[in-house]
């Protein structure tokens, strides 16, 4: 698995920033979608720890465990265990997950960097106990009428069009089949409103990363991604008044079933 953004420290001060921003839509989601008295959980791509602890914070599971391929991200998350919550080096599109079968799993904004979410879907639900429950939080759509935002995620998407991946995957997995195992409870969409201070401080940080990329140097001029580095600036800073952005956050539940 490869996190298109990368596993830097900047990648990781970036994903602090997400956390923060998007920590009470998640928390929202699992205190409405998931069953009490948990005894394991699982966060899926866990990164430095942020949302291991989100979701051990909001659930009180016995224990939950952050997987993740990046020694990197790890090495940032493994100082904050304690005897509920560890972080264990696997990659979460190939099974069996350590430590399973669990009782919840979570995913937030990882299926939109791996390809054939289908049969990462499917892998997941054969890791849960029966009864289990898979929580997936993907992005559904990003709207905002700047230019400078709108450049941005054009040129996003089309990276990650170009390595098979998709920025909005979340009406891609609200039309996929049921796998098997795994029965949909529930599939909404929840608007969140994001300062655009906020919004152009990730997305700038994401080009502080993605801009070195092979298919972005040949598809896009040195000057326009230096143009937009510095228009992101400008609004990340305060300097440029902008309107918020609205992130459209698919929110799916599913269920393990008798196979």
């Amino acid at each position: 698995m490869t996190y298109a953004f990368g596993d830097t420290d900047l990648a990781a001060r970036r994903l602090a920033l997400l956390a923060e921003t998007f920590a009470q839509s998640s928390r929202t989601f699992l205190v409405e979608a998931a069953h009490t008295g948990l005894r394991l959980a699982a966060d899926l791509g866990c990164g430095p720890g942020y949302s291991t602890h989100l979701l051990a914070g909001t659930l009180e599971a016995a224990h939950t465990t952050g997987l993740d391929n990046s020694d990197s991200f790890l090495d940032l998350a493994r100082p904050t265990a304690s005897e509920t919550v560890s972080f264990r080096l696997h990659d979460i599109t190939t099974g069996p997950f350590p430590c399973g079968p669990y009782d919840l799993l979570f995913s937030r904004f990882e299926l939109t960097h791996l390809q054939r979410p289908e049969a990462v879907v499917e892998l997941w639900g054969r890791q849960l106990e029966v009864g289990g429950r898979l929580l997936i939080e993907e992005v559904e759509y990003i709207e905002t009428p700047h230019p400078v935002f709108t450049a941005y995620m054009e040129i996003n998407q089309a990276m990650l069009t170009e390595q098979g991946n998709s920025l909005y995957i979340g009406p891609v997995l609200d039309a996929i089949l049921d796998p098997p195992s795994l029965k949909r409870r529930a599939s909404n969409v929840q608007s969140v409103p994001v300062p655009a201070d906020r919004a152009a401080a990730m997305f700038h940080m994401n080009l502080g990363v993605w801009r070195h990329n092979d298919f972005v140097r040949r598809n896009f001029a040195p000057s326009d991604i230096d143009d937009l580095d510095g228009s992101l600036a400008a609004i990340a800073s305060g300097q440029t008044a902008v309107g918020p952005v609205e992130w459209g956050l698919r929110h799916i539940v599913m269920e393990r079933i008798d196979p």
